[in-house]
């Protein structure tokens, strides 16, 4: 396996740019807004808030992220499988076709990374929204009042999608680390089930061997280009703001 140096650098954090697709949805907003009305604005019950309105807008922005990411993660793996058969108890050896094989097996890695990848998202990055609306509430607007909340919702934005960028940064180095050995250990519980039987007297024996394109530095950096671009939006400091 090889790979081109890929360093996450420090990302200008551009507040005002956003997509559609991504950008707080009125239900979002009104569902923090509802959890207002019930409660009262009561110190936590504003922070409370706070972090619903954060968990839900930044958690959808990173599972759709999350969907294009998987997709390119498992088209830069590659694998490439070779099986012979042993006929009458190993007196003749003979060469099997192992296309058939390879798409199942490429499916289950497919399946697997994918699988791992959304763990790890939600884990690394998902799993710290919280905390970090709290921190960063606790430290800009120490007695959690809607007026400080409202005042400095741009820089509650600004420094809660600084502190889930480093949790992006840390998440692709570790994808990038931890890939081949991932694919490995998917090939090594699926390889068993794939043995070919070739009737009564033969049985095939099947390798693997792994290969991950370079290609995945710059999807890597798609990834964390795009939440950076999407988890700051103009629209989401706005609802911060209209709490």
């Amino acid at each position: 396996m090889r790979f081109s140096a890929f360093a996450p650098a420090v990302l200008a954090l551009s507040l005002f740019s956003f997509s559609a697709e991504a950008l707080p949805t009125p239900a979002q907003h009104d569902s923090a807004v509802t959890l207002l009305k019930r409660g009262g604005t009561s110190p936590n019950n504003v922070l409370d808030a706070l972090v619903k309105l954060f968990v839900d807008v930044e958690a959808k922005v990173l599972v759709d992220a999350c969907v294009d990411l998987t997709a390119d993660v498992c088209a830069d793996v590659n694998l490439s499988l070779s099986a012979k058969a042993n006929v009458l108890g190993g007196l003749i050896i003979a060469d099997v076709d192992v296309k058939k094989l390879q798409v199942k097996a490429k499916a289950q890695v497919d399946v697997d990374v994918k699988a791992w990848i959304k763990a790890e998202v939600d884990a690394v990055v998902v799993a710290n929204i919280d905390a970090h609306v709290r921190a960063v509430a606790a430290e800009l607007c120490p007695v959690l009042s809607l007026t400080c909340i409202h005042d400095n919702a741009h820089a509650i934005v600004a420094n809660v999608v600084a502190k889930i960028q480093v949790d992006i940064n840390a998440l692709v180095v570790k994808i990038k680390a931890n890939i081949k050995a991932k694919v490995q250990a998917s090939l090594a519980i699926c390889i068993p089930k794939l043995t070919v039987n070739l009737g009564l007297l033969a049985k095939a024996d099947v390798k693997a061997s792994v290969d991950v394109k370079a290609t995945i530095d710059a999807h890597l950096k798609v990834f964390v280009d795009a939440c950076v671009k999407l988890l700051a939006s103009a629209k989401l400091i706005a609802q911060v703001g209209a709490l």
